[in-house]
């Protein structure tokens, strides 16, 4: 529909006229016929914008209720289009820039004879609104402290007496409210109760400030519980008060149990037997108990200036500090190590310490709690005990082995002298029936040979009662450079001989040991490496010494016959073996060398292939290590080297 403006009963003067009102003439379908000035600057219109717009699409219209934008068909031009009926009084908000703009709307139809249209009234009520919604935002927000509260509030006038209250749990009163409002303190309370908070609700008005006291209730439903009651002034009145009472109950209780539980640590933390200290993060000590102090000999002024790591064992340090940074981050809930700690008077303190972590709500840590248990003395009979096992196991060894050689000595006694006498008893009897002269030489020399085999035979097991009944040892420290020299001397003729080379390297220079049996075994050693030699080369021998845990180790290594030892090894060091033909050998020395040996708690052991080279090990029970000592020879001709 098309409305003239020629035909309409208010004419474009009148609008003009209308004063803070903004006026539109509309068709019934919305297309904007006449608007006045107000109206125009309302909307932010300029003159030429509006001719054959229609109001509907002229803006995004907002409701009021939650700035939800309004479809065409709820407005209330729509509305008064499509059911024919005025519309007033419908605030409706338009979008200009970034604020709101809020209008009141009026919405008259106009018939004259042949059109109809809309008359359209507005005029802004932002202000009205802005304040409504601030009252209304206030309001939300006061409903929900006063949802969110546990606690009673009442407003109180100076001489006591109640006059409202607000609460989110009714229960939480006293009385009824129909009981106690427009009723004094002085009349509802006892006066144990009544008359302190009269005079507290003064003074917190004369004072102008807030005070506050705790009670424990008596009432019937709220016995025994505690309360805190706080006084506030009103400043918007001269004899008005909030008084606010607070359940604190669980407080009180909770503080009880705190001070319980205080007490029950300082008693332990005071009376314990173990040392205990509390410890910031820097490893400071913040206070320390008495068993502390008598453990470390540090006053309790000396402990506070204290850091842990002061007093820390070098050598436990680095494991100490890396547990504590893994407490404090949380790696780890707690802790047990032993450590020594340096004792005031200069000597070390071994103790076992335990060390656990404190943190607050937020999962931060406080400081540290480190309990300390001297255990010197369990040290101490550890350190006894295992010297005693030590001691227990070399005399167990030294006992088996003596068992052991009294063994191979009866062995020595039935075979090796059975033999000799047995030969001289049959030459004996032969001789008693020979008449024959030359017969009885022959018998004679045979027996003589006998003779001289059992004098030997005697005179070897001689040296080794020697060895097992010589008490009168020297331990002494001996080079094993000397020592190697002296015995060198005696074989320099067949080291020349056989263009052998002998290298050194005794990263143990010297030893704790019976010079006499060390010349002895390295005599030995040093004899067969150079006599049991391949004709096709040159005798290549490296003697060395080594540190090892339990000891220091002798080698002796050589290119010669080698050892058949799946055959040989387990007659290796028994007494007159031999396991090569050809060779001036007795099989002596391996069995003397291993009898003067054990007979120290040390070992003898061989590596060995055929043709391949010889390598002898002996572990002396001894330890000591000093600059490494490299050598040289080669055909009596020596060059050292010393690395320092």
């Amino acid at each position: 529909m098309h409305l003239r403006q020629d035909s309409l009963s208010i004419s474009s003067p009148q609008l003009s006229n209308l004063g803070q009102e903004g006026l539109i003439i509309t068709t019934m379908d919305g297309v904007i016929l006449e608007l006045n000035t107000r109206a125009q600057q309302l909307f932010a219109l300029q003159t030429t914008q509006h001719p054959s717009v229609n109001l509907y699409e002229l803006f995004p219209y907002y409701s009021p209720k939650d700035l939800s934008i309004l479809p065409v068909q709820q407005t209330p031009f729509y509305m008064a289009s499509s059911e024919n009926q005025d519309q007033k009084e419908v605030v409706l908000g338009i979008k200009l820039a970034d604020e709101y703009r809020w209008l009141q709307f009026n919405i008259h139809h106009i018939v004259d004879s042949q059109n109809q249209g809309m008359l359209i009234s507005f005029i802004d009520v932002s202000k009205f609104i802005n304040k409504q919604s601030v009252l209304e935002d206030k309001q939300h927000q006061l409903q929900l402290l006063v949802a969110s509260l546990n606690d009673l509030v009442f407003e109180v006038t100076d001489t006591g007496v109640f006059k409202n209250y607000w609460t989110n749990n009714p229960d939480l009163l006293f009385y009824r409210p129909e009981e106690f409002l427009n009723k004094s303190l002085t009349e509802l309370f006892p006066p144990e109760l009544a008359v302190p908070t009269v005079q507290l609700i003064q003074n917190s008005l004369n004072l102008d400030r807030e005070l506050k006291m705790d009670f424990q209730s008596n009432f019937k439903g709220h016995k025994g519980k505690w309360y805190s009651l706080q006084i506030k002034p009103i400043h918007r009145t001269q004899n008005r008060v909030a008084l606010v009472i607070s359940d604190i109950t669980k407080q009180v209780e909770s503080n009880e149990n705190s001070k319980f539980n205080e007490h029950k640590f300082n008693q332990a933390f005071h009376l314990s037997g173990l040392g205990i200290s509390l410890t910031d993060l820097d490893g400071y000590c913040i206070e320390s108990n008495n068993m502390l102090t008598r453990i470390l000999g540090y006053s309790h002024a000396e402990m506070s200036r204290t850091k842990f790591t002061e007093t820390t064992h070098p050598e436990d340090l680095k494991k100490d500090v890396e547990l504590r940074e893994k407490l404090i981050k949380g790696e780890i809930d707690t802790f047990t190590l032993q450590k020594r700690y340096r004792h005031k008077l200069g000597h070390y303190v071994w103790c076992s310490v335990t060390v656990a972590a404190v943190f607050d709500n937020a999962n931060r840590p406080l400081f540290l709690i480190v309990q300390v248990q001297d255990i010197s003395e369990s040290k101490k009979n550890i350190e006894i005990l295992k010297r005693q096992k030590i001691e227990s196991d070399l005399v167990k060894i030294e006992l088996e082995t003596k068992v052991r050689q009294l063994e191979e000595f009866a062995t020595i006694l039935a075979h090796d002298l059975k033999g000799p006498l047995s030969n001289i008893q049959m030459l004996i009897d032969e001789m008693k029936t020979v008449d024959n002269n030359t017969r009885k030489n022959d018998f004679l020399v045979l027996l003589r040979d006998s003779s001289n085999e059992l004098t030997e035979t005697l005179k070897d097991l001689g040296d080794i009662l020697e060895l097992r009944t010589n008490h009168s040892l020297v331990h002494e420290k001996c080079s094993f450079l000397e020592v190697f020299k002296k015995v060198q001397q005696q074989f320099m003729q067949e080291i020349q001989q056989k263009n052998a080379t002998i290298s050194l390297l005794f990263n143990v220079t010297n030893i704790f040991y019976p010079k006499i049996y060390l010349e002895s075994i390295l005599s030995n050693l040093l004899s067969n490496a150079l006599r049991f030699t391949a004709a096709h080369r040159s005798p290549q021998i490296q003697i060395e010494t080594h540190l090892e845990k339990d000891g220091t180790l002798l080698t002796i290594k050589d290119n010669g016959l080698g050892i058949n030892l799946p055959k040989y090894k387990s007659e290796l060091f028994m007494f007159k073996k031999v396991f090569h033909r050809g060779f001036e050998s007795k099989g002596v020395g391996l069995f003397l060398i291993r009898y003067q040996i054990e007979s120290l708690g040390g070992k003898i052991d061989v590596q060995s292939e055929p043709d391949e080279g010889s390598t002898f090990s002996v572990k002396f029970s001894e330890k000591k290590i000093e600059a490494p000592l490299i050598v040289t020879e080669q055909m009596g001709v020596s060059t050292e080297s010393s690395d320092e």
